[in-house]
């Protein structure tokens, strides 16, 4: 049986070798596209944040535009930050609406005498929430304002004989207690799982969907089935074979995210200043969570044999497989912002939660090795009953050659 596996596993995967177009996808495209989309959403995303921090251009509404809230606003608001600057222009809403300015404020005309009078003055703040430079300025101003609030109050206080720690009984200080790799690869725990979900379902899919539901349109598959090897060895070549290329699928991938970091640090963190450089993750921890990927790898195999068995074309089965990538979708991103010291115990018994759990744990460093294993172990089940549904379907001739 082990003998005649090996030979069809062998003649699926030179067949598929064959097949320019199984490689370019399995292959090529992560090794370029991932680093490449890092690349633009990093650079796009750093280049962004610059850009709403370095250049913040505000305007007066037409009832603010006095000699006196200029000064205000050039000598006192925003006279230590120099990437604050003010735009003088007629109309100040619609130069908002045509991106000339950021944001537009209305200062009450009376703010001298309140202030003389310790009364408060209005701000008003205008901007417009469908870009996002515009929403991203406002708390750039917003700190502005508050170190003035604060330059005021200070004043008011040391007039009063007081020192300005007066109104500041309590002082907080925070203290980081997380261990500095941990910190710094949150961003990667968060992305990495998901990464490896979604190639998991997608690399398997055009072997899947050619081996099964594209033999059945060649009308190779009756022929295959009547040769020597048993159908469980037919069907476990196949299995194996698509197995394989989810295996393939993910190395170039994380080959691919590899470049990205090479070529640009800030890929992986999606543009922001975090290092997720320097960390270490230890060797059993490491060989369970690649453990844990041939598992998730085998039961979407299982799982995409099964949809391809079932349909009746090669055009079927790229619909039922389309579906599946989404469906797996949903439970990876369930815990997308769940840390990895609060992830529930049950979730290492749920399909596709248990793996990105798995490796939540495994890149935050809070590992824990009890339901790590509880993780493989239920993802060992799933690979048993994903092998099994496809089994069932193979030797189920109303199901195999249904029309």
């Amino acid at each position: 049986m082990l003998r005649h596996i090996w030979t069809v596993f062998k003649k699926e995967v030179r067949d598929l070798s064959r097949d320019k177009r199984t490689l370019l996808i399995s292959i090529v495209v992560p090794m370029v596209i991932i680093p490449l989309l890092n690349s633009l959403v990093g650079g796009g995303m750093e280049k962004l944040q610059k850009d709403i921090n370095e250049n913040v251009s505000i305007a007066l509404s037409d009832e603010s535009r006095t000699d006196d809230i200029v000064d205000l606003v050039k000598n006192k608001l925003f006279k230590d930050n120099k990437n604050v600057t003010l735009v003088d222009t007629d109309n100040a809403i619609e130069a908002l609406k045509q991106d000339k300015v950021r944001l537009v404020l209305g200062i009450d005309k009376e703010y001298k005498s309140k202030i003389a009078e310790g009364k408060p003055f209005k701000i008003d703040i205008s901007y417009d929430k469908s870009k996002t430079k515009s929403e991203g300025s406002i708390w750039i101003v917003r700190e502005e304002i508050d170190k003035f609030n604060k330059s005021i109050l200070n004043e008011r206080i040391v007039a009063l004989g007081k020192s300005p720690e007066f109104l500041e009984p309590v002082k907080i200080e925070e203290k980081n207690v997380a261990d500095e790799a941990k910190t710094s690869t949150s961003m990667l725990a968060m992305m990495l799982p998901i990464i490896i979900v979604i190639l998991m379902t997608v690399g398997g899919v055009p072997a899947a969907t050619d081996l099964v539901a594209g033999e059945k349109e060649r009308n190779t598959l009756e022929p295959l089935l009547t040769t020597k090897p048993k159908r469980i060895s037919i069907l476990l070549g196949k299995y194996f074979t698509v197995t394989l290329f989810s295996f393939i699928t993910v190395i170039a991938s994380i080959f691919g995210l590899i470049i990205g970091y090479i070529m640009k640090p800030s890929s992986l963190s999606m543009g922001t200043a975090q290092n997720i450089s320097g960390f270490f993750v230890p060797i059993p921890a490491l060989i369970i969570s690649i453990l844990l990927a041939m598992a998730l790898g085998m039961t979407f195999a299982g799982i995409q044999v099964a949809l391809s068995t079932y349909a009746k074309s090669f055009k079927e089965a790229q619909v039922y497989l389309s579906f599946l990538m989404i469906a797996a979708m949903v439970p990876a991103y369930a815990n997308f912002f769940t840390q990895p010291g609060d992830i529930p115990f049950y979730y290492y018994f749920i399909p596709v939660i248990n793996t990105v759990s798995a490796f939540k744990v495994v890149l935050g460093g809070t590992i824990n090795y009890m339901h790590l294993l509880i993780a493989f172990l239920s993802s060992a089940v799933h690979v048993v009953i994903a092998l099994g549904i496809a089994v069932s379907m193979f030797n189920k001739e109303k199901v195999l050659f249904r029309s």
